[in-house]
């Protein structure tokens, strides 16, 4: 099977728009207390260099994200990278048993907020929408959306679970869809069955499948302790 790399107060002006908000960790549970690996395939919005997202998400090293996209390891932090390239960002992630049954990564990313930042744009813009401003604002307390202060520093809960599928360890990865895209196409292009993706994310019908929806793709054959790719 080929491998996944191979395959200060913010201004009125950049208030949430509380309507346009879309869900994505909500399909990640947990059942019961773990940390494990696991990724996002982040596209990447304006050009950028590995060293870049590296310092953007605070959640690997340049040898594990070098080997997650398929690199040598003698590439360069600063190799550009193009803008919409999808790029594998590995991180921990924590299950951590409580109410909310909810994977998250294990307290990174940390972001820290500009002049103009609004939540939604930090969400959406920022971090490629696999998390909503709901979600940010409840894991950083914070209990007005709308008022956040720049140099303020907050935690992105990137969605994630260290569950097993049908009985096996798998690697959650989180992906989300492209224009064109089917659950069956993704399915094959991950080595998973279109059944256990649909069953996974709750998707009654692969018809409602929409662009941009954050899936939770398990990937088979690898432990939770596994290195990566």
């Amino acid at each position: 099977m080929p491998s996944l790399a191979a395959r200060l107060a913010v201004p009125a002006a950049a208030l949430l728009v509380f309507f346009a908000a879309s869900a994505s960790a909500t399909n990640f549970t947990c059942t019961a207390r773990a940390t494990c690996r696991s990724a996002i395939g982040y596209s990447v919005p304006n050009a950028t260099t590995y060293g870049d997202l590296l310092t953007l998400f605070g959640t690997t090293t340049l040898p594990d994200l070098l080997g997650a996209n398929g690199l040598p390891p003698t590439t360069a932090a600063s190799t550009r990278i193009a803008p919409e390239t999808t790029v594998v960002i590995p991180f921990r992630c924590r299950c951590s048993g409580n109410k909310y049954k909810v994977g998250q990564s294990d307290g990174h990313p940390v972001y820290v907020v500009k002049p103009l930042d609004g939540l939604d744009a930090i969400a959406r813009n920022v971090f490629g929408a696999f998390v909503t401003f709901q979600e940010i604002a409840t894991a950083n307390n914070i209990s007005d959306p709308n008022l956040i202060q720049v140099g303020q520093m907050v935690w992105i809960p990137l969605p994630c679970s260290c569950d097993q599928v049908d009985g096996a360890d798998v690697m959650h990865f989180a992906y989300s869809v492209a224009g064109g895209d089917t659950t069956s196409a993704i399915a094959a292009r991950y080595g998973v069955s279109e059944n256990t993706l649909l069953t996974l994310n709750k998707i009654a019908n692969p018809n409602d499948l929409q662009k941009d929806q954050i899936l939770d793709v398990p990937l088979p054959g690898m432990s939770h302790t596994s290195s990566f790719f």
